[in-house]
């Protein structure tokens, strides 16, 4: 019916109409329902309305106050109808209500200074370092809340909308860096003001924030630093990261983003000047000077501010830039457009960044001419262009009001769910919605309207830089990369005819996006695939992900191969096996290395003339390689008349096997947990392994030998290791004997700072796990079928079988094994320190985001509750063998 609102489930709403009646003491349905007339999602805003009500104390009051103000009814109502977060933080914060009744609220400036006022004024009450922090949550709702009833009103300019979240960023980023140092400096017992100045880029550095933006920060050291000063602000910047993105009852503050600091994820959290002026001088690449452009101190001295200011002058606005460089910085923008589609407003076909980058170019190529032609604000340094008849006042206009339209289009889309998205809604109900919040009645003329003002801005960006007939296309693909290309460029510049790489990487997206991938999450591949031109061309065509036979390519070597050809065979079964688990991290890549390993020993065998058998010992035999893991070996002779030939062939092959590492091939052998370590004969015989069983063979030596697979030669050899670590029983005194041995490696081979993050001997890491599942095997060798399965999953679900635990014990083992094994890898992949999941807050991210977690926290958390998981299972399990 004509006037009515235009609900999906009138049934539905009609009661909720009624609840709200009966909730309220009121007959509200007529005059409610007009206020729902031109709502963009009548049947949301209703549904949020009575949660919103009944969160209230006086639900009367509050619903007669909105009836009584029409105009600000429909307001509030379009809200709720628009987006779910903010409906959420008003039902859950009721005392926001009197927001939406009092006028002088709506009309309050929401200036930096007036909201840190504001801001003091609430932590004055705070209780605890966790409720101010609450505090500051419960702020940004407070002021976030009237900037968007404007906005939907259309009281207030776009500009002035980015401003005022900007404003709102800035005075929370000083008042938690406040709040933190104090708590921070209380704990260390530190005296004086907070030696860390935060330094804004992007949106943020520009002033012209979104509703859902990451913050760019860089942090600077505000003075100059002694050692132990420098190393208390550095753990500061991680502890006030945490007091921004953490989230807690109302939501955190502001996702962080740290990766435009010098060297990006690589570099340290916190930069001393003297840093940041070596970097901008002599490694930043041209990106990072063009978004240096946006930048700007928003906490610190009046010194930084001043000090940061002629850094930014001096590095974006030089007086002649180079034709090279202009190229450049134009064929980066042509080439993210590749990888945003037609619906991304941000980096697709006349989106933001056609305007963005249009802006900033002009102002670096003329910036050294005129002071207004700096601003770190697009809309402002676009008047200034126009002032300068740098661009025509026609065509300055148009891309002003088109830059409007684009952000208030991307705004809308992260209102819904408070997503950082750039993109339009793919579903029909997502685009009548945004349709109706952009003022149209529908989808088509509003998208025809977009079309044509993305028209326009492309038209005006091609007129002023047409694209090259010819594109340079390494430029093209390393500037498409992003912080990835240094990676790129270490992988392929140095090979032969490096151009065909570059020119079908530009021409292949698929291509494009293995190697993108390689190179983020694997950096440490680049210097190997560098030196291999076949498995490149196989990364490129994606041949490598085909399936194939590990250590098939080793084998098939002639014995007259050369090391160096026999090394890079090794090499690149080893980083093939690492690029199909990264791409299918569902695959057993230790079983992979295993394949590899055996292939390996064979080849080398063949090629000394060793004839003694080889048994694979620990994660060997059991497939858990990791790729930076040795293999363990036992090398044993059948005759005490072939034993002296043999431990001159050991000789050999250890030579060769070394010979080999040193030309690069990832392969190391292990022969400590032979009889008598280090201290024994390389190879053993049948007789002397049964001898020192009888003898000197300790309890530690036996549960070393628990898992045991040949290599070569005469499969017995399996038996007799086995035979040898199951010949005892496990008595009270032996596993107290064992568990004293665990006991030391965790204490004497594990700092006490990493007691909690190695993952394999740290508290509920893989060391955990074998020793577990091996002592129930010692403990209860029939039921267990010890020593007849060497993989570690089946193991495990032995035990489940003969119910030495239940299946939650079972699954949360293998859930944990598995991704402390996946970690281990992703740590040699990334280069960082092997086994020890980083305390470097950049770092983790890096990793988590490897691992397809969202940020570090999020990763951290899961990794803590499997590790804490395994330990008590460990150690239940413990007592169960004690008593």
């Amino acid at each position: 019916m004509s006037g009515q609102p235009a609900f999906r489930d009138p049934e539905k709403a009609h009661a909720a109409l009624g609840r709200i009646g009966e909730l309220c003491e009121l007959e509200p349905s007529e005059a409610l329902s007009s206020l729902l007339t031109a709502n963009v999602d009548p049947d949301r805003a209703l549904g949020n309305l009575e949660a919103w009500l009944k969160s209230a104390a006086n639900p009367a009051a509050q619903l007669q106050g909105l009836l009584d103000s029409p105009g600000l009814g429909r307001l509030l109502l379009q809200l709720m109808g628009a987006s779910q977060p903010l409906a959420n933080a008003l039902i859950q914060n009721p005392e926001l209500a009197s927001l939406l009744t009092d006028p002088t609220a709506l009309t309050q400036d929401p200036s930096t200074e007036i909201i840190e006022a504001d801001g003091e004024s609430l932590l004055e009450s705070a209780t605890s370092y966790s409720h101010a922090l609450d505090r500051l949550r419960y702020l940004r709702h407070r002021w976030l809340l009237p900037i968007v009833l404007h906005d939907l009103a259309g009281t207030m300019p776009q500009e002035q909308v980015w401003l005022g979240l900007s404003n709102l960023a800035d005075a929370l980023i000083r008042l938690a860096l406040r709040t933190a140092w104090r708590d921070y400096a209380v704990q260390k017992g530190l005296e004086g003001a907070c030696p860390v100045a935060i330094v804004a880029f992007g949106k943020l550095g520009g002033q012209e924030l979104n509703y859902s933006s990451d913050v760019d920060l860089v942090y600077v050291a505000d003075r100059a630093l002694a050692e132990q000063e420098e190393k208390h602000a550095t753990r500061f910047c991680e502890v006030f990261g945490r007091a921004l993105s953490d989230k807690m009852g109302r939501g955190s503050l502001y996702r962080v983003d740290l990766r435009l600091r010098p060297f990006g994820g690589a570099g340290p959290v916190l930069q001393t000047r003297r840093a940041v002026e070596a970097y901008y001088r002599s490694h930043a690449h041209l990106w990072e000077c063009q978004a240096l452009l946006r930048s700007r101190v928003i906490a610190g001295s009046e010194d930084s501010a001043d000090w940061w200011e002629r850094l930014r002058l001096e590095h974006c606005f030089r007086p002649l830039w180079s034709t090279h460089a202009l190229e450049e910085i134009l064929d980066m923008r042509a080439r993210t457009e590749d990888f945003g589609g037609e619906d991304d407003l941000k980096r697709g076909y006349g989106g933001i960044r056609d305007v963005e980058f249009l802006t900033q170019v002009l102002q670096m190529i003329h910036g050294a001419k005129a002071a207004n032609l700096r601003e770190p604000n697009t809309l402002s340094a676009l008047a200034g262009l126009r002032s300068h008849g740098l661009i025509s006042e026609e065509d300055g206009q148009s891309l002003a009001e088109a830059y409007r339209l684009l952000r208030k289009s991307e705004h809308r889309c992260q209102l819904a769910e408070d997503q950082h998205t750039h993109s339009l809604p793919a579903d029909e109900e997502g685009r009548a919605r945004l349709a109706k919040l952009m003022g149209f009645s529908e989808w088509t003329p509003y998208a025809e309207a977009l079309a044509a003002t993305r028209n326009q801005v492309r038209e005006i960006y091609d007129a002023r830089f047409p694209r090259s007939v010819v594109d340079d296309d390494r430029l093209t693909v390393l500037a498409s990369l992003g912080e990835a290309a240094s990676t790129a460029e270490v992988w392929f510049d140095d090979l032969p005819e490096c151009e065909a790489f570059y020119k079908s990487l530009h021409e292949n997206r698929d291509s494009l996006e293995r190697v993108r991938k390689i190179a983020e999450i694997a950096p440490v591949l680049s210097e190997v695939l560098a030196k291999d031109v076949s498995l490149t061309e196989e990364v490129l065509s994606g041949e490598v992900l085909e399936p194939w036979e590990p250590g098939r390519k080793i084998a098939e070597l002639p014995p007259d191969a050369t090391d160096e050809r026999y090394a890079l065979a090794i090499r690149s079964e080893w980083t093939k096996a690492a690029i199909q688990w990264m791409f299918e991290p569902s695959s057993e890549l230790g079983q992979a290395i295993q394949r590899i390993g055996d292939a390996v020993l064979r080849s080398a065998m063949e090629r000394v003339g060793a004839e003694f058998d080889v048994v694979a010992l620990g994660s060997y035999a059991s497939g858990e390689l990791g790729l930076g893991s040795d293999l363990d070996l036992l090398w044993l002779v059948d005759t005490a008349e072939r034993h002296m030939g043999a431990e001159t062939q050991a000789q050999k092959l250890m030579l060769h096997l070394d010979r080999i590492k040193r030309l690069g091939a990832p392969v190391s052998i292990d022969l400590r947990l032979r009889p008598e370590g280090r201290q024994g004969l390389l190879v053993r015989t049948y007789a002397g392994l049964r001898a020192y069983d009888l003898g000197e063979m300790e309890m530690w030596e036996r549960f070393a030998l628990g898992s045991a697979r040949s290599v070569c030669g005469d499969p017995m050899a399996e038996a007799g290791a086995l035979a040898s670590a199951y010949a005892l029983p496990l008595t009270p005194e032996r596993l107290t004997e064992l568990l004293s041995m665990k006991q030391r490696i965790e204490t004497e081979r594990v700092s006490i700072k990493h007691r909690h993050r190695h993952l394999k001997l740290g508290r509920g890491g893989l060391s955990d796990i074998e020793w577990f599942v091996h002592l129930h095997e010692l403990r209860y060798p029939t039921t267990t079928q010890a020593g007849t399965r060497r993989e570690m999953p089946p193991r495990i679900r032995t035990l489940g079988h003969a119910q030495l635990i239940n299946t939650l014990e079972q699954e949360a083992l293998l859930e944990a094994r598995k991704h402390l094994l996946a970690t281990r890898d992703r740590l040699v992949l990334l280069g960082f320190t092997p086994d020890i999941v980083p305390e470097n807050p950049d770092k983790l991210d890096i990793l988590a985001r490897a691992a397809g977690f969202v940020d570090g926290n999020e990763f951290l958390a899961i990794h803590e509750d499997m590790t804490h998981s395994v330990r008590s299972i460990y150690e239940e399990g413990i007592d169960r063998l004690q008593n």
